[in-house]
């Protein structure tokens, strides 16, 4: 069961419609994000959480979000493959940012829920485990 469906999809992508004749076509745009939230299941269940989520309602909902960016971003990068130039950012970058993002919180906890993990599969997340290969966003704080 995936989170979103490709109404919500295309709602991020409203600039390029997806249809029966378009590359991704509908049916395969709807394997994408079929896809995408196996990957999201994937993470949650290595985290002791029974997949498909269906509570707390919010935390559906997020997941949702996090379908919707992965599966915008696949789709994106399936429309325009190498589609851009020197220093150009391609246009999956943003959904695809935010996606991993939401992944990277799935898989190190800390956008899970209290209670809805197995307490004892989670480990004590550090600033090292959280980024064991790049640098911590810290925002503002480190201006």
């Amino acid at each position: 069961m995936a989170y979103a469906d490709l109404d919500d999809v295309q709602g991020l992508i409203a600039k390029w419609p997806i249809g029966t004749t378009t590359t991704p076509t509908m049916t395969q745009a709807t394997a994408i994000i079929n896809d995408v939230s196996f990957e999201i299941d994937a993470a949650l269940s290595a985290n002791g959480i029974a997949v498909p989520v269906t509570t707390p309602a919010w935390f559906v909902s997020w997941l949702s979000l996090a379908n919707q960016y992965g599966a915008a971003a696949a789709i994106l990068k399936s429309m325009f493959p190498g589609a851009t130039g020197p220093d150009e950012t391609p246009a999956y970058a943003f959904w695809e940012s935010r996606y991993q993002k939401a992944l990277k919180g799935i898989k190190d906890g800390s956008l899970i829920p209290p209670g809805q993990a197995n307490e004892a599969t989670v480990a004590p997340s550090t600033y090292l485990t959280r980024n064991p290969d790049t640098e911590e966003d810290l925002g503002d704080i480190a201006e």
